[in-house]
């Protein structure tokens, strides 16, 4: 793909996944200052874009404790190159694979430790049969509990007798436990800032409440670190991107600035962990979590978008005589995930082809969004707002997501441009699992 190099965008095959590199550095820029200036660590999460050059972003340009958490073994596998370089170094748990372990996953991580001398895996545990499958394969990985946040997603409630049975499986193996990993899922859900704070200190109370009832039961917390708090979710750690900037430190935030030095003071660590703020997506506006502009989020701030090129055209063929028009990609390259403030699969953005006067054949609308979608096309539909104007059958369109990390999923690369849409770098995503 490297004939790429130097096209414009509508020069690309389609579909196909783009990125905006000045967008991509601004976002994960924003996050990286907004820990430093929380003083909490941090573990970005690499499921979103599934990449060796997005990966190294997260982490800065040098190493920032060089830590991460990923979904798959595929992606730790991934990571080597950034483990051979160093740029994944920190004295503990470097790689944390991000779901309870299934035992069949076990055999490949310990292939990859032996692989890297000197990487340190921590798994997640939810049960006590996950204990004893590291127990019997002799992993001797630290763990985190991970805990249910009330989504019924992956996790343990914190305030359960399982979690206590749990817990006295963990002392009983001798296996390390190094803390607690909450998600708040549901932050996706908010509609404000302060939401989104809410959610993140409930995360972290619940972590504290899970310490101590480890404590209780006689499990110490390890001596060179203390506790580990992993917590976060994109919109509760954009609603603290403030903390860095004068005058953007709203009282809310303030509360959680020292909240959380009071727990360092009590030799508990706050470490946020959040993959999909590199990205963003409709679904991240939604949330209008953060306080940094009066408007939260904007479309500016989505660095993805998918490119498909129009292949036929419907007068008004749809809903009360609206337009209608095909396009080459379907849920397999955009995802079909619903959002709450803006409606389809996707939102055509006002990006408009350079060459687009070559195609004759055109249909009017203000806006237009993917309406319907197939495995492999998708309808956009008309609607009375937004500032795109015309599709034309032959020019291509840019779409923003629902949901970045599954748009990108049916992708093999992204093409990646400047801030003058001219194509910089081709980046192998990691696929499989």
């Amino acid at each position: 793909m490297a004939e790429y190099i130097g096209q414009k965008i509508h020069k690309l095959p389609t579909p196909s996944a783009v990125i905006s590199r000045p967008v991509l550095e601004k976002n994960c820029s924003r996050v990286l200052q907004a820990v430093d200036a929380l003083s909490v660590g941090f573990r970005p999460h690499v499921k979103t874009h599934k990449t060796v050059e997005v990966s190294r972003l997260q982490l800065g340009h040098k190493a920032r404790g060089g830590k991460v958490v990923v979904s798959t073994v595929k992606e730790a596998e991934g990571l080597g190159p950034l483990i051979v370089e160093g740029v994944i170094k920190d004295a503990h748990a470097k790689i944390l694979y991000g779901i309870p372990i299934p035992a069949s996953s076990i055999h490949r991580l310990q292939g990859l430790e032996e692989s890297y001398p000197g990487l340190e895996i921590s798994v997640l545990v939810d049960h006590p049969a996950q204990v004893r499958a590291l127990k019997t394969a002799g992993a001797h990985w630290s763990v985190y509990v991970k805990l249910d946040m009330g989504t019924r997603r992956a996790g343990i409630e914190h305030d359960s007798p399982a979690f206590g049975k749990l817990l006295e499986c963990i002392k009983e193996s001798s296996i390390g436990l190094v803390g607690f990993y909450c998600h708040a899922g549901h932050s996706y859900s908010v509609s404000d800032s302060d939401g989104a704070l809410d959610l993140l200190r409930k995360e972290v109370d619940v972590a504290v409440y899970a310490a101590g009832k480890a404590e209780a039961q006689g499990i110490s917390p390890p001596q060179c670190t203390g506790w580990t708090l992993s917590v976060g979710a994109t919109p509760t750690i954009i609603s603290t991107a403030g903390a860095g900037i004068p005058g953007q430190v709203q009282p809310k935030l303030q509360r959680m600035i020292s909240f959380f030095s009071g727990l360092r003071e009590k030799g508990m660590h706050v470490e946020f962990h959040a993959g999909v703020y590199t990205m963003l997506d409709l679904q991240q506006l939604s949330t209008h979590a953060s306080t940094t502009a009066p408007d939260g989020l904007t479309t500016s701030d989505l660095a993805l978008t998918i490119l498909a090129e129009v292949v036929s055209l419907y007068p008004h063929r749809g809903t009360g005589g609206g337009n209608e028009a095909l396009i080459n990609v379907g849920t397999v390259g955009l995802g079909r995930e619903p959002g709450r403030a803006h409606p389809g699969w996707g939102t055509v953005s006002d990006w408009r082809a350079e060459n687009e006067a070559e195609f004759e054949h055109e249909l009017e609308g203000a806006g237009w969004v993917v309406g319907r979608i197939s495995q492999e096309h998708g309808i956009l539909t008309e609607v009375p707002y937004g500032n795109v104007g015309s599709v034309r059958l032959g020019s291509k369109v840019r779409i923003w997501p629902q949901h970045a990390c599954i748009a990108g999923s049916g992708h093999e690369r992204y093409f990646v441009v400047d801030e003058e849409e001219v194509v910089v770098g081709v980046w192998a995503r990691w696929r499989g699992w």
